[in-house]
């Protein structure tokens, strides 16, 4: 090899380190990938981050979003918690393996997750919301209420929000209360098929057969699971 050929391939060879990505550029790629829910891509790049930095918390926490995304579970609540052990006072990682663990049905550990998270960070309307579905779930009403109403005061216009609390409001026999909420939800989304099946629940509770029932034929023509159980029940008579 002659040293025109020598200088060739040391050039091409520093070139290719110069043009490689940095690690910042493989954050950046990771990101824009999540962004067009390409999520291999996205966890190539940030896997490739971790091979340099490998206790970067916002490099584990992505990768570990990546990883659910890809139904991943188990891998993605290992990430999380490195990332926790890196950084215990950022709330996002307890919020994301929390996501996960709901995924396994594990909603006990993640109850955990969500309140240690809210003790960081008391303004993530997210949390509010995700804590109170379970507390919802396992008939804890009056305490799912609560972080609804929480979250309402952060976010006062999320048909979400308004809708779960008016489900709360019914479960604890405050239909009053509940019709307000659902309709309030409607006003800011009204293709909320969900608020129109409750509203007839709500309505149907009070006595107004005929008012609750018209909301539950409107769910029933935005496709709302098992409403039409609902209504041969109180509405084919």
């Amino acid at each position: 090899m002659n040293k025109f050929s020598s200088y060739c391939l040391l050039t091409i060879a520093l070139l290719f380190l110069a043009c490689g990505p940095n690690q910042e550029q493989l954050l950046e790629r990771g990101i824009s990938a999540m962004d067009e829910e390409n999520y291999e891509a996205a966890s190539q790049n940030f896997e490739k981050y971790l091979e340099e930095d490998p206790y970067n918390y916002r490099a584990l926490n992505a990768l570990g979003v990546a990883k659910l995304r890809l139904n991943e579970v188990e891998e993605s609540i290992e990430l999380f918690s490195t990332a926790i052990n890196v950084d215990t006072t950022n709330y996002k990682a307890f919020f994301n393996r929390s996501l996960a663990l709901v995924s396994l049905e594990k909603d006990n550990e993640a109850m955990l997750d969500l309140d240690y998270a809210i003790g960081l960070d008391s303004t993530i309307v997210d949390l509010y919301l995700n804590r109170g579905a379970l507390l919802f779930k396992y008939e804890e009403f009056d305490r799912a209420l609560f972080d609804f109403q929480f979250a309402l005061s952060i976010s006062p216009e999320s048909p979400v929000i308004l809708l779960n609390k008016g489900k709360a409001e019914l479960r604890i026999n405050n239909p009053g209360d509940a019709i307000f909420s659902l309709k309030k939800a409607l006003q800011f989304d009204p293709q909320l098929g969900e608020a129109y099946y409750w509203l007839g629940l709500a309505e149907i509770a009070r006595e107004n057969q005929v008012e609750g029932c018209n909301y539950l034929f409107s769910a029933q023509s935005l496709n709302v699971e098992g409403v039409g159980e609902v209504i041969a029940k109180n509405c084919m008579q």
